[in-house]
């Protein structure tokens, strides 16, 4: 979804107080150490970054709730610039994923905070934050603040309307899926599957409900139990077959998970 697209699923949470949403997201998915009102910025960053297809891009393929640890990947990827030359020199920019330390170092095992930057004017960042005065709000942000920032390597932009340049995002048959995860299960004979059923295991991946080696463009019983597991995140329930968290693929949970992960449904 490229720069835009993080910073509109940014946006979305705007507002947001505590307890909230984000912080039940981040427990499912990483158990009961985050049982309770938790620091939630860098939840909201990686919240963000599924929902925007950039999970990858910007948290590096793993949930982050701690910023040093998050500043430190950046770093070992040769991603991050530490803070301690002006902002106008530093290159910041809109899209970085920006991280404070409130005693005004540039040291990443100091850091306590993290956002992302919307624009750069002058001597000022200004910033979409989450766990800011608890809730998630715009901010600005001088040097003094700014210990560095990460510079994600996001997707192309979507091209405009009328461009013969630029990907397109991958369409993904309904019918297709449907097809292939009542077939393809038992793994005898010859899948139906095809492209379209990979597409949606690296999603599946990308939301850490399937093992990356077993997005192998195959609805396996993996996969089956994967998306099952994802229609009930969303609330739907009944696993067995026929019911609405079976692991077939419906329209509702498709088009939400190709919203969150860049491809489009059709029939």
């Amino acid at each position: 979804m490229s720069v835009d697209g993080m910073i509109k699923a940014m946006e979305r949470w705007i507002g947001t107080g505590e307890p909230n949403a984000v912080q039940e997201w981040y427990r499912q998915r990483n158990g009961a150490d985050y049982a309770y009102n938790f620091p939630w910025c860098n939840a909201t960053i990686t919240r963000a970054a599924v929902e925007a297809g950039e999970y990858e891009s910007v948290c590096f393929g793993t949930d982050y709730a701690y910023t040093v640890a998050h500043a430190a990947r950046f770093n070992a990827a040769g991603q991050w610039t530490a803070m301690n030359n002006g902002i106008a020199k530093s290159g910041i920019r809109r899209g970085d994923i920006v991280f404070f330390d409130w005693g005004g170092s540039s040291e990443i095992g100091k850091i306590d905070h993290v956002g992302i930057v919307t624009s750069v004017s002058g001597g000022y960042v200004y910033t979409i934050e989450g766990n800011t005065a608890n809730v998630c709000a715009r901010r600005v942000r001088t040097v003094r603040e700014i210990a560095g920032f990460g510079r994600p390597k996001y997707k192309p932009a979507a091209p405009t309307a009328g461009s013969s340049s630029g990907s397109k995002r991958p369409q993904v048959s309904l019918s297709k899926l449907i097809q292939a995860a009542k077939i393809d299960p038992p793994k005898k004979g010859t899948p139906v599957s095809y492209a379209g059923v990979k597409t949606v295991e690296q999603a599946l991946v990308a939301e850490k409900l399937l093992s990356a080696g077993y997005a192998d463009g195959h609805w396996g019983t993996a996969t089956l139990s994967a998306y099952s597991l994802y229609q009930q995140r969303l609330g739907f329930h009944g696993t067995q077959p026929g019911g609405d968290a079976d692991g077939r693929p419906g329209r509702t949970t498709l088009t939400k998970l190709g919203k969150a992960h860049g491809f489009t449904v059709t029939s």
